[in-house]
């Protein structure tokens, strides 16, 4: 699907949202591309993420974050008003947390609440006006995920590139960080593993390298010094010998 159609779709379903009186944010990848696109680096970065060879801008699912109390709504609004299709199986299983519509071209999934992946980032409060979640949220629900695709690296590849740490509300990033081992441990590995994925694809320019590589050293020096907990500081003397993540099983 085009981007701009798909993104003309996306913007028509808030508005129609939005008219009902429901809250919908966009969230995942497309929402860190919404959060980026204005930033030319940050979104020419962003289009490496499908090929390692031919850079391109493209989107095959929605990710959108509402409160579970609309669900019903949220049901009406896909349903009852933009025809959609959903997946009575995955919402009958998972509606408390999570809903799966049919566009006629693409997926859309509504998580309810919390991004809750391989660890859980509560979003009820943060349904803030604007088309997305903010951006802690945006970059919370992209590096909370544990053995990342090199797509999903890149998109914080991109993030960083376009939002440096100055930019973001670090005491509410450290309310996750001190009290979270787990959610440290792999936000740590990932923001070292992006310096690999960029290395994947040899014509993304150095100086963008750089300055992605700098922005990631901001951000591992951030989380090394956020103030940790009593419960942080047992739970990383266990370490990896406990799982230290939520397994989560595809849902399609």
């Amino acid at each position: 699907m085009p981007v701009d159609e798909f993104l003309n779709e996306t913007e028509r379903m808030l508005k129609t949202a939005d008219a009902r009186g429901v809250a919908i944010k966009v969230c995942g990848s497309v929402g860190i591309f919404l959060a980026v696109r204005s930033d030319p680096i940050a979104s020419n970065l962003y289009a490496w993420r499908s090929d390692a060879t031919s850079p391109r801008v493209s989107f095959k699912d929605l990710d959108l974050a509402a409160r579970e109390k609309d669900a019903s709504a949220v049901y009406r609004l896909f349903v009852k008003d933009l025809g959609f299709r959903e997946d009575r199986e995955t919402n009958a299983l998972f509606g408390a947390f999570r809903n799966i519509y049919y566009h006629p071209r693409f997926q859309v999934d509504v998580f309810y609440d919390t991004l809750r992946f391989n660890h859980e980032i509560p979003i009820r409060d943060r349904l803030l006006p604007g088309l997305t979640l903010p951006l802690e949220d945006l970059f919370l629900g992209k590096v909370q995920i544990h053995a990342p695709p090199d797509k999903d690296l890149i998109d914080l590849a991109s993030f960083v590139a376009a939002v440096p740490l100055g930019k973001l509300d670090r005491a509410y990033l450290a309310r996750f960080y001190g009290n979270d081992w787990g959610l440290w441990y792999d936000s740590e590995t990932n923001l070292s593993a992006v310096g690999m994925a960029l290395d994947k694809r040899p014509a993304i320019a150095p100086d963008v390298r750089d300055l992605v590589q700098g922005r990631i050293v901001e951000f591992q020096r951030f989380l090394r010094d956020c103030p940790k907990t009593r419960r942080w500081e047992k739970r990383r003397a266990r370490g990896t010998k406990e799982l230290w993540y939520e397994p989560v099983d595809e849902v399609r």
